[in-house]
């Protein structure tokens, strides 16, 4: 198996640290998003749907995606162990549920969007199809001599 899909999955998993890392530090520290004149990440970010207890959901989400490229560093490294690509499909299933009920929120709850947790979700859904297609593709029959 390539070692393109795993490198290009931590790459996407890395990408999503980066943005849970800046939503969770703007949550923690009151400091104002940057949100490119698109939706009102502000009042998204602080809503009463952004938190479980006293934890942001972007500090969780920055949890899974530690966990998609911890995952996808195993699954590079050891490309035959059939169970990592099923692990990462395990993680990107979860985010991409969890992503699915958040932006459901924003859309029918809160009526707001935020550019960066569209972009995380966009980020979990490609993160999904892709390990599902690795899951789905039929190997490549060894050949020995």
């Amino acid at each position: 198996m390539s070692r393109t899909l795993p490198a290009f999955l931590a790459a996407l998993a890395l990408a999503g640290v980066a943005i849970s890392s800046y939503l969770t530090v703007t949550h923690w520290g009151g400091t104002p998003i940057a949100c490119a004149g698109v939706g009102d990440c502000a009042y998204v970010n602080n809503s009463p749907y952004a938190t479980l207890g006293s934890v942001p959901v972007s500090a969780l989400g920055g949890l899974l995606y530690g966990a998609l490229a911890v995952s996808a560093a195993a699954w590079y490294l050891r490309p035959y162990d059939v169970r990592l690509p099923v692990v990462y499909w395990g993680f990107a299933l979860a985010g991409f549920g969890y992503a699915g009920y958040l932006t459901y929120v924003e859309l029918y709850v809160l009526d707001a969007i935020c550019v960066w947790c569209v972009t995380s979700a966009s980020l979990l859904t490609l993160s999904l199809v892709l390990a599902t297609f690795a899951l789905l593709r039929p190997e490549p029959v060894l050949q020995t001599r």
